[in-house]
């Protein structure tokens, strides 16, 4: 690690090298640079995909990618050959000044490079090196590709476990189990440095995207190895927990109702609703007699929350103390004033759109005395060569013969 005089950030002095693409690995580096950590992108020449892909995902053309901008702000990119012997010496370079190496290539791949566990920890023995792969090391299926779709969703069963029964599999939100394991991967990460500072060793740190899903579906899973059977998820009109369903509002608004403790959630709903007199209805006398009676139970709240529009609701909601919280679109939560209070959005340094600045969302921790209002785009790919190969010894020359396309003018 470095030295700082300042001690604005948790990860300040950290130095990472990422060589990794699309959504996992990038995020994983994406926190630790929001953290405070040096990171450099190593890429190949022309940039990583991820770079290339806004316009397939829905987005405005003449915005920044959001997607890729939200993994690798406050970075720094450097455009390598890693297949050829010269480049795979700059890695190595860069990695001998490095606290950690962030990768989400396949095992062979890595092994192809040089970068096997043992082999890194024999060269690099102060380096903690966390590999993020979709399926793990070992095992039939170690090689085996697969985004988040398969190996998050598919494989685990989160994909079963959320989709009615009799229906096709839920469509899925691409990268969102990415988030989850490159998340998984940084706390890997963070206890790995903190074991260095007493061991002086670096450490193999392994997550994938496989265990990661299993980790989040860790309570089904359990039932299942416990001798049980999971519940499926069922039709909302005949969902077993009536108080812990979703409901529609007359200007045809969702919301979901999260009174689990019926007890303590019941009288309050019921009161919201003008039926108090249902508490003395042994139908529904018991959370096991609300769900044994569901089918007469979910059309009384049906019928009562039909009657008024959303904001009605969220009113009376508040005056009764009910658990709840709105289905809400991404328009909505880039509005939500509880969102901008708790500091999920920040502002992309010296990039606008039609005059207004460009937001992203901050990885989920706040640090106190750390303010985050402002902060660094992503690079562009390879901006950062010439610097970065300077600061580990390369000579001009040695750097226009290795990265021509940053040549001096």
């Amino acid at each position: 690690m470095t030295g700082s005089t300042e001690a604005a950030r948790p990860l300040d002095g950290v130095r990472v090298v990422e060589l990794a693409h699309w959504m996992a690995g990038p995020a994983a580096g994406g926190v630790l640079a929001d953290w405070g950590a040096d990171v450099v992108k190593v890429e190949p020449h022309g940039g990583e995909p991820m770079r290339h892909i806004w316009g397939s995902m829905g987005a405005n053309p003449d915005a920044p990618n959001g997607a890729f901008t939200s993994a690798n702000r406050g970075k720094r990119s450097i455009e390598l050959d890693v297949r050829s012997t010269e480049g795979r010496d700059a890695l190595g370079a860069l990695l001998e000044r490095a606290d950690v190496l962030v990768s989400n290539l396949r095992p062979a791949a890595l092994r192809r490079l040089g970068l096997a566990p043992d082999v890194v920890s024999e060269r690099f023995p102060r380096l903690v090196f966390c590999s993020l792969t979709a399926y793990g090391w070992g095992g039939p299926d170690e090689e085996r590709a697969g985004y988040d779709l398969a190996s998050f969703f598919g494989r685990t069963g989160i994909a079963h476990e959320i989709t009615t029964q009799g229906q096709p599999p839920a469509p899925l939100m691409q990268g969102l189990g990415d988030t989850f394991a490159a998340m998984t991967s940084v706390a890997g990460i963070l206890a790995a440095l903190h074991e260095r500072e007493q061991t002086g060793r670096g450490r193999f740190v392994e997550t994938s995207l496989l265990r990661t899903g299993m980790w989040a579906l860790a309570g089904e899973l359990g039932v299942q190895a416990m001798g049980g059977r999971p519940r499926p998820p069922y039709p909302r009109e005949i969902c077993p927990t009536p108080m812990y369903n979703s409901y529609r509002t007359a200007d045809d608004r969702w919301f979901y109702l999260v009174g689990v403790e019926a007890g303590r959630h019941l009288p309050r709903v019921l009161a919201a609703i003008g039926r108090p007199d249902l508490l003395e209805d042994d139908r529904f006398a018991s959370a096991r007699a609300i769900s044994k009676n569901r089918r007469d139970f979910i059309p009384i709240l049906d019928e009562a929350f039909s009657g008024h529009v959303l904001a009605h609701w969220v009113e009376v909601f508040d005056e009764h103390d009910v658990w709840w919280a709105p289905v809400q679109t991404p328009a909505e939560v880039l509005e939500d004033p509880q969102a901008r209070a708790a500091g999920a959005w920040v502002q992309i340094d010296g990039v606008q759109i039609e005059g207004r600045p460009v937001e992203s969302v901050d990885s989920p921790i706040r640090y106190g005395g750390v303010a985050r209002d402002v902060v660094p785009g992503p690079p562009r790919a390879g901006q950062h060569t010439r610097e970065v190969l300077a600061e580990v010894g390369y000579d001009d020359d040695q750097i226009d013969a290795l990265a021509p396309a940053t040549k001096r003018t």
